[in-house]
Formats: structure tokens, C-alpha cells, sequence
């Protein structure tokens, strides 16, 4: 390892939306899980790599760099001073935030894409990577989409401005946008549709439109390029040749047809369409361009002129539209053609029009000047010496005055000062005085940039836009007919195009067909990468190398003309559980990840350009690893409680153990042949020599939670924060002794037993506590004495992990769960630690082998880090605090009350916005103001923030929030009557009072009493017997049967609660049928059980059971207790007290009904502490414990208060005089002074 080099944090994987981006300094930036890490580029020697990683809570969207990256003018650095180093982030709970790399926090943002319903609860809606889309703006301020709004975030007055979207997102679901870098109002975004826009900021329209993809757009990608020249003419100095005999033959007679006419841009600048721009008719009229020309030529004859004479050939309409646009410019600009000025706008260089940019660019950066007098194209057509040129659509001239415009022209450009008027002269003798040096700058000046848009869609289909033309540029067809989401594109240069597909890079090469007008896209053979894991790739234009993020979690610098990966970089996630270096090799350290990885970091090849972490998948997050004997293979124990073994050399899991319970392996420990293991309060051992790899649980160890071997002593810390002692049985290496020694020396479980490498013999202990405790163990006397107790001061402390020095073995490193790292030195335990402050909780770590300066730790929000200590000791610190929450100062955006890209109003808008102004004047002003909120919002408003017309007005909603309008109470009370309803409803078990049980002979009396008599009056005994019920009260036996039949089957079909059913049972003598059927149907009551002695005990005692059963299931626990009780069941019904935590009452039942040694007894006992010590009710466990006789017990569980008072403290002295727990509990804490070496705060 290079000594001078270190990292101050190791990156994490790239998270499973690929999201990377290359900064302007050649540095990649890109998204982990839940975090941002940025890694510079390879520096030179003897500087430093710098790789930061930034914690962001929740997971990432979307991810930008700032054109603004790395500025320091106009107040754009940072707060240090530094150059300020800004990206973009959208978060998932839909907030973009504005970071500061240099920084390592957020600094500004805004939420303006929460909406209401989605404010309330963020978790509660999954959002993609196209709910909100985002990219910075040429300018550095923020456009962020979504489906119903565009937003544009100013980063300088931290405002936002949120607008309707102009694309309608019924039409266009948008999965891509990327502005233009040239231009401040233009970006594009690609659609699932396969579509392309470029949009227009300013204008809120869309420029462009772009049809050819089938799949979904997965990336874009913006370049500036030279325009294609129409001719390449090298030789500057034959051009100038031909203009010296060109003037030496004026005398000659002049050719019978003048030169085509020269091409130039198709329209002035305030021109928005020229009909007579024919370029664009190419292949029209069946024949190109050239070929109508040439035609042209042989049909014309020596005829110069606007018309034709009748009898000559047909008319060629190329020509024609030639001749009518020089006619009307001539007509516009006759005034200025009797005089050539030469001014500095005319020394301008002008682009060559090409084929791709026949109009003008809209590039603010390179805007063109619209005079275009003085064009060098004309030499190209150049004739006689007398013949009438045409120059950039202006009137014909003479050609003497052209040429001598041109010359001197270039003269202006080789003095760089502007010249006063010249006069046409006839004479050409200063032809000899231009410089071809001149000639070659101008022409080389006089270039165009085309501004390119290249896509690349799910089917791996590329196509090229011309966006200033709105042109089609090229195409390439994917013979692959596998669709992916991860394809991306990029610009390697002006010529080169990269894609990422299938994961793996394609470079492909342009070449400009003039026959297509369009470029040509084949496979470059210059570049090459044979990778093909790749995830994520971001090329960095300006260095032409291409940053690689892989699928074997490794980021990587590549040079794509060699091939060949320069740098690569390692990757560690978040929340790192254990760290264990390698006995022979200490530079070899193995980490267990949470993201089921176990990972080797070889210290030894660390350099600038090389961060050397390899990693092999597991089945679950790594909770604990050791090391074998001879260190080829490492195990390690997992959340699912499975146990894997490791080959390091092969990088490959050999097996996986299965433990007895599926939960997290706390400890594990290899020794010789046997691997230890504690899971879920159960300690255990594999024996790698049986070819049956089964656990072997030890009973004789109850509640383990860590463990530690040394020789054939075993040191077991317990969950009740006991340290215990066991040595293995002579001759018996499976068999342990019940512990010989224990100590009670924390409130709650022991995390970590660490022994200093220095001295066999000390060893520290830390648990949930806030106490560490340096001991000394005496192997002959079988006990430890305690040298050294610290405590930190803070009120919840837990320390995680502990780890000793390997060189000096008076320093000691704690981890602890409320974010700090402490250095204890053992030869000043009464000095403070050094603190390292963080924002998370931490995990582990160690000293760096190397150098015992630079601290390695990890936690849950922190991959790992390394911090060198040197300074902070050589100036007696006492805290450093490397990072502090990215997101603690954020300072949230507020709506801009000004709009500068609103859209301009139509005559329907304005006209309704001057109507609802006039009805708001004709309201009343005199209601009244509920809040001072309202107040604050009737200030704020201006007459520029109308409501637009398809939304609510502001006023209505705030009407609606005012205290004196009364409101709708129905609900509320129809709530309270079924509240009532149902308090006044009686239970299942109850029978409500009735005064008849003959519901239908009563309705008869009260209701149709006069229609019945009249039935009873006719005398007719067939219709009586039918008709009326009431006459069969005054017939035989049988008919007041059929009457009680008759009630019962209404009472039945009307479901009555009601004591009548049960009454008419038992007039009809069938009341066991009526019981048995409640019985099955679960609606017994207690008045049924009452009457069910009346037809035998057997069916009472049935029905008892039945109606037991049937409370308990209702959560009666206590009426089915009882009934139990009644028919006998004690047992049963004490089980029914305790499986529903009534220890209590199932104890005092248990007392009474079983006998004293009954085991059941001491169950419950137990179950009742259990549920106590859960509940965090330790006072009354202690004093169950007490009365019980457990004194032992009661003093552990009173040790668990974290606030330990003085009242407590005599509790435990006396309840360890009276039980004599001397003998157990050697009182190491207590006799022991113990240093109150305390943290810092922070």
C-alpha cells in the first residue's frame, strides 16, 4: 500500500435505478441505495483521490450535474470558500434537492411536485423514475416535470415557478428529458410511445416533433457538431490564381450562360418562411438538383434573363424560382446597391449553409450576423469579369465590385480595425497583397455548428434529429430483438457515438452522406470494450473517457481506444455488521454487508487509481464472520440464521449450516474443528469433522448472547447482562461446565468480548450499557479482576462493537449505537476519549493495520469510512465530527411570485378574466375574515397571480374554511345515532323482555281486529281456520300446536332476540331440537342454559362447553373461565387464563386447584415475568422475583433501569444481602473505582 495515499470513504453499489452522471472536473457522480457518491478522476501523483458518499434517507429519481460546476465567480462558491460544486437530485417522496459535493449536504430545494394527497403520507405511493423527470438548464437553474405540471427552480433566489404542462400527458407519457446545453429555453423529452419533443421553455410550445421510434425513449443526448461543407476546396492559393486570370480576361467575349447562382442563406432573419428555398425539394421532380441544373444549362442556350422566349425549350422551374427571388430582393434593397461599405458586421464570419441548416441556428451562443455581404462562396460561380452576380439574394452587381468587396474585406480582417467607405474601383491591383494566411482564417471562421439530438429507444434503435431544422440526420437498425430499459447514449466526440445495450458498449462512427443529406451510422472499429456486465456508463467529453459502473459492484475509469479499465474502485454498502482481518494477512479484511454480501478489502494494493474491495453474493445479510485456523475459508452467520463457509482463495460459499433457529446469528466463533454459534438465546456448535454437519445445542447455557473462546475456557455473555465463565470437560471436547464464575455487569445484553492482541491475558467487555469494562483474567485462579470501568456520559448509551490496538495495547476503540466513536486510553483512564461524532448509528470497526492513524469504521447510514486521527491527537482534541445530516440545513424553496415564463394570454382568457374581475367587484365587501392566514394571503396576492379559469378561485376555497358559516352536521349525527344505536344494543348473549310471544295474533287484535270479526261473522269453519290465528286459542290441543308452529317459524324468519322463542319451546316439547340448533349455530344464551337442566344433565354440561367456547371466541375470556370451572375443568380453564395473559387470576386458580409442586405454577410465574420484563416493568418483576424467592432474578432485572436512583440502589444492596448473592455476583463493578472517562457531547 502507497502510505501517502488514503480514502476518506469507499463508495457504495450503484443503486437498481441506474442513475450516473460525469462531472465538468472528469469526476463521476452517481446514485447508490438511499445515498450519492461522487469519485474524482484519477489525480496526478502525489495528490489525493477524493471519493465522497452522501447519505440521503430515501431513494433517488432522478440525478443531474450543474453546468455551474466547479465556478467560483459571482458568489458561486460554497460556504468554506471552495468552489461550489452543485448537482440536482429528485427524491422519492417527489422533492428536488439541490446538493453541494464540496459540502457533502443538501443545500437548497423545493417540493413544489407534492401534491396534497400525496403530502399527507409519502411512503403510501410508490413513485418511478418518470413520475418527476428533471435536468438542468444551460443557465443552472432546475426544470423538473411531471404528469400535470412543469416547474422551473432558480437556484440563485431559491424561488420556483410552477405552470401547467403544455404536453398533454393523455398523449405523451414521458420517460426522458435532457436541456440542451446550448441553449437556455430548449429541451427535449422522449415518450413510451417512442417520440421525441423539443420543446421551447420561453414559448411553453413544442418546436419539434420527431416520429421513428417503436419502444420507449431510454436516452438522449445533446452535442454541438460543424455543419457539413458543401464543397472542399483546400488549395486557397489556386483560387486565387483564378481570380488573376479571370481579371486578366475581361477583354475575352463573354460566355453565352452565367454560372449558376451562388447559394446562400434561404431567408433573411425576420423572414419565417421562404417559398423559394427549393433545397428542400431534392428528388421533388423526379431528377436532383444538380441534374435539373445541368439540363438547365443545355436547354437555356446563351438566353440570360427572367423570361424565356415562346419558342424555347420547357420552362425550368429551378431557374424561374431563382430569377423571381433575386428580382424581389433587388426591388427591397435597390437603394444600397450603388454604394459597397465595409464595416465591422460584415467582417463577421458567415457559416456555409449546409444541407442539414438551411435555416438558422437557434443557438444563442453562436448567432449569425444577418449581413451576409461579402460572402467568399461567390468565388465558387465566379464568370467573366463584366458578368452580373447575384451575392446572398441581393441585386445583381457588377463583378469587379464583388471581388473587390471581397478583397478588401479580407484586408479588414488582416488590420482588425474597421476601414472608412470605399468607392467601387475598376482597378484589381491589390490582389496581390492578400495573404493566403488571411483567406485560410476567414474561411476556417466562417464554419456553422449544427446542434445535434441523438436518441436511443428499448429496441436499441438510434436515430440523430437536427434540431435546429428539425431534420431527420441518421439512423441506425438493432438487429437484437431483446428490449431493455437500461440502454443508454452518450458522445464520446463529434464523430463518435457510444451506447449502452444488452450491457455492453457499442461505439459507432458518423459519416455524412451529401447523395442522403443525412449521416451515415457504422460500427467504429477505433474503440472497443469487451466488458459485458456493464450497469451504467457517463463519458466525460472533454478527456473522451468513460466512466463504467458493473454488475460486479466495481466502478471504473476506461480509455475506449485501448480498451483497457485505468482505475478501478470498490464498493461497500451502507450498514457494515462485522469486521474481521485476516490472523496471517492483517491487510486482508473481510466486511459482512447488508445487502447479502461478504466482502475482502486488500489493503496492501491500495492506490490513487485503485481501491482494491472484491465481494461474493450470500444468501443473507452478514451478521458475524470468523476466520478459520489456517485462514483459507471465513465463516459467516446470516439474518436467516444460516451459517456459510467460505473459500477465500476461489471466492465462492463451499456450504451452508443450518442452526436450529431462523434468526440472526449474533457470535460466531471457529476453533480447530468445531464452529460456535449463538442464535436466538441458543448456543450452539457445528463439528466439521462429522460428515453429518448437525447442530449440537448446549442446554446447560441459557440466554447467551455473545461468546468468547480462550485456550478451553468459554466466556459467555448472557441477555440479562451477565458475564459468565465454563471450561470444557477433560477428555470431552462437546461437553462444557456449568458456568464456574459470573459477573452482573450490565443492565441489559452484552454485545462484545475483546481480547488485546498485545496481552493473552486482558480482555473488555461492552454491552447495551453505557459501562465498558477492562479486565484481567488469571487462568489458574479461574477469575478476571477489573483494571478499568469507563462510562459514557450519554443517558442511552449502547456500545456495539469494541476493538484493541495491535501496537499499542493501551487504546481502545467503542462503537456505539448513538452515532459515536470513542478512543479510551488505558494508561489515562481518567481522561475523556477522543469522540468521533456521526449521524447514524455505528455498526464497527478497527484500527487500520497500516497505519493506527486512520481509523475504519462503518454504521447504518455509512459504508465506511477512514479518518485519520493524527492531528487530533498531536492537538489534545477531545471531538471531530467528519459528518453531520446532509439534510438538517435545507432551505425549502418558496413560489416566485413573478412569472417570467407565463404564457402569453388569448383574447378568451383575457376577456374571462375582465368578467370575473367585474363579478368580484360587485360581491360585498363586508364578510367577515376567519384567520390571519387568510389575511396573509389577501396581502400577498398581485394582480399577475389570476386563477386560472378550470381552477377553483382562491376566494371560494377560503370561504369555504370560514368559522362562521354554519356547517352540514347530517353526518355527524346520523354517526351519533348509530353510535347510540349501538350502545343501547344488548349483547348476544342477553335476552330482551317482551310482553307476548304471539306476535301475529297480537298484530291480528291490534290491527285487523274489524276484518277478522267479519270473517269470523260468515260462519265459514275452512276460512276461519285459515284466515284467523285468534280462532285457534278457542279450539282443541292440536290447533293451539299449529298456532305455536305458526309463531315460531315468524320468530325464526325475523331473527327476534327475544325470550318468546325459548318460551313457546318449551310449551311445544321441543326443546332439546331448539337447544341442539343453537348449539350449532353458536347463539346460545345464559337463559338456554338455564332451561337445559330440564331436559338432562348430559345436554347441560354440552351446552356449557358449547357456550364456553363460544365466549371465548368472542373475547369473554372470564364467562368461559367460568363455566369451565363449573363443569370441573380447572386445568383447562387455568390454560385459557394463561394463553390469554390472565396470570393473575390463573395463578391464584392455580394455587387453589393444583398441587404446590404442580409445574404449571412456576410456568405461569415465569410466562408473567416474561410479559413484565417486555412491557419495561422491572420493579414488579423484581418484586414477583422477591416473593418467589428468586433473589437472583429480582437483582437482574432491577439492574435494568437505565436511570439507576439511590432508592433503587438499596433495593439491590439489600436484596443482595438477604438472598447472599456474594458468592455469585463478585461485586466487580462496586468494589472496582470506576473512571467516569466521559464522551463529548455534540
Amino acid at each position: 500500500m502507497n502510505s501517502q495515499v488514503m480514502y476518506h470513504n469507499v463508495p457504495t453499489p450503484p443503486g437498481n435505478v441506474s442513475l450516473a452522471a460525469a462531472a465538468p472536473d472528469g469526476g463521476l457522480l452517481y446514485a447508490g441505495i438511499r445515498c450519492i457518491n461522487y469519485i474524482s478522476a484519477p489525480p496526478a501523483s502525489g495528490e489525493q483521490p477524493q471519493v465522497v458518499t452522501m447519505s440521503t434517507r430515501i431513494n433517488i429519481l432522478a440525478l443531474d450535474v450543474s453546468p455551474m460546476w466547479g465556478n467560483t465567480g459571482n458568489g458561486s462558491g460554497n460556504a468554506n470558500g471552495n468552489p461550489a460544486k452543485p448537482f440536482a437530485i429528485v427524491g422519492d417522496d417527489l422533492s428536488v434537492q439541490v446538493w453541494d459535493c464540496g459540502l457533502g449536504e443538501a443545500i437548497i430545494g423545493h417540493k413544489a411536485h407534492q401534491h396534497q394527497h400525496e403530502a399527507r403520507d409519502v411512503r403510501a405511493v410508490h413513485h418511478t423514475t418518470s413520475s418527476v423527470l428533471m435536468s438542468y438548464l444551460a443557465n443552472g437553474n432546475i426544470l423538473s416535470m411531471d404528469a400535470s405540471d412543469l416547474v422551473i427552480y432558480c437556484v440563485a433566489s431559491n424561488t420556483y415557478c410552477r405552470r401547467p404542462t403544455f404536453i398533454s400527458p393523455r398523449n405523451h407519457q414521458l420517460t426522458m428529458v435532457r436541456c440542451s446545453p446550448y441553449n437556455d429555453n430548449l429541451f427535449a423529452v422522449g415518450t413510451a410511445m417512442g417520440n421525441v419533443l423539443v420543446c421551447d421553455l420561453r414559448k411553453m410550445n413544442i418546436v419539434y416533433k420527431f416520429h421513428g421510434h417503436k419502444a420507449p425513449i431510454c436516452g438522449l443526448a445533446w452535442r454541438e457538431v460543424p455543419a457539413p461543407q458543401e464543397e472542399n476546396l483546400n488549395n486557397l492559393a489556386s483560387r486565387a490564381e483564378q481570380w488573376r486570370s479571370r481579371n486578366g480576361e475581361q477583354n475575352e467575349k463573354p460566355k453565352a450562360k452565367p454560372p449558376p447562382l451562388s447559394k446562400s442563406r434561404a431567408a433573411e432573419s425576420d423572414d419565417l418562411f421562404d417559398i423559394y428555398n427549393f433545397d428542400h425539394l431534392e428528388g421533388e421532380f423526379g431528377a436532383p438538383v444538380a441534374a435539373r441544373r445541368q439540363s438547365s444549362e443545355d436547354c437555356g442556350g446563351g438566353f440570360v434573363g427572367l423570361e424565356k422566349p415562346a419558342g424555347a425549350a420547357a420552362l425550368d422551374f429551378v431557374e424561374a424560382c431563382e430569377s423571381v427571388k433575386a428580382d424581389l430582393l433587388a426591388n427591397r434593397q435597390e437603394e444600397n446597391t450603388q454604394h459597397v461599405e465595409v464595416t465591422l458586421t460584415d467582417c463577421e464570419p458567415t457559416k456555409p449553409t449546409g444541407p442539414l441548416s438551411d435555416a438558422s441556428t437557434i443557438s444563442n451562443k453562436h448567432d449569425v450576423s444577418d449581413s451576409t455581404e461579402g460572402s467568399l462562396e461567390v468565388i465558387q460561380y465566379s464568370s467573366s469579369s463584366d458578368d452580373a452576380v447575384i451575392v446572398d439574394g441581393e441585386a445583381a452587381k457588377p463583378k469587379r465590385e464583388v471581388l473587390h468587396h471581397i478583397y478588401h474585406q479580407a484586408e479588414v480582417h488582416a488590420s482588425e480595425a474597421p476601414l472608412p467607405k470605399t468607392e467601387p474601383a475598376s482597378n484589381l491591383q491589390v490582389v496581390p497583397a492578400i495573404s493566403m494566411e488571411t483567406i485560410s482564417s476567414a474561411s476556417g471562421n466562417s464554419s456553422r455548428l449544427d446542434t445535434l439530438l441523438v436518441s436511443i429507444d428499448g429496441d436499441e434503435v438510434m436515430m440523430i434529429w437536427n434540431t435546429n431544422t428539425g431534420a431527420h440526420a441518421g439512423k441506425n437498425y438493432s438487429k437484437s430483438k431483446a428490449a431493455g430499459k437500461l440502454n443508454n447514449v452518450y458522445w464520446l466526440n463529434d464523430q463518435v457515438i457510444v451506447s449502452l445495450s444488452r450491457h455492453q458498449l457499442f461505439f459507432w462512427s458518423l459519416e455524412f452522406e451529401r447523395k442522403m443529406l443525412r449521416y451515415k451510422i457504422s460500427r467504429d472499429r477505433a474503440h472497443s470494450c469487451q466488458l459485458q456486465d456493464i450497469v451504467s456508463i457517463s463519458c466525460d467529453p472533454s478527456k473522451e473517457m468513460i466512466w463504467l459502473c458493473r454488475n460486479n459492484r466495481q466502478i471504473g475509469m476506461m480509455n475506449p481506444l485501448t480498451g483497457q479499465v485505468s482505475a478501478f474502485y470498490g464498493t461497500v454498502a451502507f450498514g457494515v455488521r462485522a469486521m474481521a482481518e485476516c490472523p496471517d494477512d492483517m491487510n486482508k479484511i473481510a466486511l459482512g454487508c447488508s445487502d447479502r454480501r461478504v466482502a475482502f478489502f486488500d489493503i496492501s494494493k491500495l492506490s490513487s487509481s485503485c481501491l482494491p474491495i472484491d465481494s461474493v453474493y450470500v444468501t443473507s445479510n452478514v451478521y458475524s464472520l470468523a476466520w478459520s485456523p489456517n485462514c483459507l475459508e471465513l465463516a459467516f452467520g446470516t439474518f436467516d440464521g444460516t451459517v456459510g463457509i467460505l473459500d477465500v482463495d476461489r471466492m465462492k460459499v463451499k456450504t451452508h449450516l443450518r442452526t436450529p433457529h431462523k434468526k440472526e446469528v449474533y457470535s460466531l466463533v471457529w476453533q480447530d474443528h468445531y464452529i460456535y454459534f449463538i442464535v436466538n438465546r441458543v448456543f450452539g456448535f457445528f463439528d466439521l469433522s462429522r460428515s453429518k454437519t448437525d447442530p449440537i445445542v448446549v442446554n446447560c447455557i441459557s440466554r447467551p448472547s455473545y461468546l468468547s473462546l480462550h485456550g478451553s475456557f468459554l466466556f459467555v455473555g448472557t441477555d440479562d447482562g451477565l458475564l459468565q465463565l465454563h471450561e470444557r470437560d477433560s477428555g470431552m471436547d462437546k461437553s462444557w461446565t456449568p458456568f464456574i464464575r459470573q459477573s452482573a455487569l450490565f443492565a441489559r445484553y452484552v454485545t462484545d468480548i475483546a481480547w488485546n492482541p498485545l496481552d493473552s491475558n486482558t480482555f473488555a467487555v461492552a454491552g447495551n450499557d453505557k459501562f465498558v469494562y477492562v479486565m484481567e483474567f488469571l487462568p489458574s485462579e479461574r477469575k478476571w479482576i477489573t483494571q478499568h470501568t469507563f462510562t459514557a456520559n450519554a443517558e442511552k448509551a449502547s456500545i456495539t462493537s469494541l476493538k484493541w490496538s495491535h501496537t499499542q495495547k493501551h487504546l481502545l476503540l467503542t462503537f456505539h449505537i448513538e452515532g459515536k466513536v470513542c478512543l479510551w486510553n488505558c494508561n489515562e483512564p481518567e481522561k475523556p476519549p477522543l469522540t468521533i461524532t456521526y449521524h447514524c448509528p455505528m455498526w464497527c470497526g478497527m484500527f487500520l493495520p497500516t497505519d493506527e492513524n486512520i481509523i475504519m469504521c462503518s454504521g447504518k447510514a455509512l459504508s465506511v469510512e477512514l479518518l485519520n486521527i493524527k492531528d487530533a491527537l498531536s492537538g489534545d482534541e477531545s471531538n471531530i465530527c467528519p459528518k453531520v445530516d446532509a439534510l438538517l440545513n435545507v432551505k425549502w424553496a418558496s413560489k416566485s411570485l413573478t412569472q417570467p415564463f407565463a404564457p402569453a394570454l388569448t383574447a378568451a382568457d383575457k376577456k374571462r378574466q375582465r368578467r370575473e374581475q367585474r363579478k368580484a367587484a360587485v360581491k360585498p365587501e363586508a364578510e367577515p375574515v376567519a384567520t390571519k392566514e387568510v389575511k396573509k394571503i389577501e396581502v400577498n396576492k398581485t394582480p399577475g397571480n389570476e386563477t386560472p379559469a378550470h381552477e377553483t378561485p382562491v376566494e371560494e376555497l377560503l370561504g369555504a374554511l370560514s368559522l362562521d358559516k354554519k356547517t352540514n352536521k347530517m353526518n355527524t349525527k346520523e354517526c351519533t345515532k348509530c353510535k347510540e344505536r349501538e350502545a343501547n344494543q344488548p349483547p348476544d348473549s342477553f335476552l330482551t323482555h317482551s310482553r307476548t310471544c304471539l306476535y301475529l295474533a297480537q298484530k291480528e287484535l291490534n290491527k285487523s281486529a274489524l276484518e277478522k270479526l267479519a270473517i269470523v261473522l260468515t260462519e265459514d269453519a275452512a276460512k276461519i281456520d285459515k284466515s284467523v290465528l285468534m280462532s285457534k286459542l278457542f279450539s282443541t290441543k292440536v290447533m293451539a300446536k299449529e298456532l305455536i308452529a305458526t309463531e315460531l317459524t315468524n320468530l325464526k324468519q325475523s331473527n327476534t332476540r327475544d325470550i318468546a322463542p325459548l318460551c313457546l319451546a318449551l310449551s311445544s316439547f321441543k326443546l332439546r331440537e331448539e337447544l341442539e340448533q343453537h348449539m350449532a349455530n353458536k347463539t346460545l344464551t345464559e337463559w338456554h342454559l338455564s332451561v337445559a337442566p330440564s331436559v338432562s344433565f348430559t345436554l347441560w354440561q354440552d351446552c356449557c362447553r358449547a357456550y364456553a367456547k363460544q365466549m371465548e371466541e368472542k373475547g369473554f375470556i372470564m364467562h368461559a373461565a367460568t363455566y369451565l370451572f363449573s363443569l370441573g375443568m380447572q386445568s383447562e380453564a387455568i390454560d385459557l387464563f394463561l394463553a390469554n395473559e390472565y396470570y393473575k387470576e390463573a395463578l391464584v386458580h392455580a394455587r387453589i386447584c393444583l398441587p404446590a409442586t404442580d409445574p404449571l405454577i412456576k410456568t405461569i410465574i415465569n410466562r408473567w415475568l416474561e410479559n413484565l420484563e417486555g412491557t419495561g416493568n422491572f420493579a414488579a418483576a423484581a418484586l414477583i422475583c422477591v416473593l418467589d424467592n428468586e433473589m437472583l432474578r429480582g437483582y437482574s432485572y432491577l439492574r435494568k433501569f437505565r436511570n439507576c436512583t439511590p432508592e433503587i440502589a438499596e433495593l439491590m444492596d439489600q436484596i443482595k444481602r438477604i438472598g447472599q448473592l456474594s458468592g455469585v455476583l463478585d461485586g466487580c463493578a462496586a468494589i472496582e473505582p470506576i473512571h467516569n472517562g466521559s464522551t463529548a457531547q455534540h
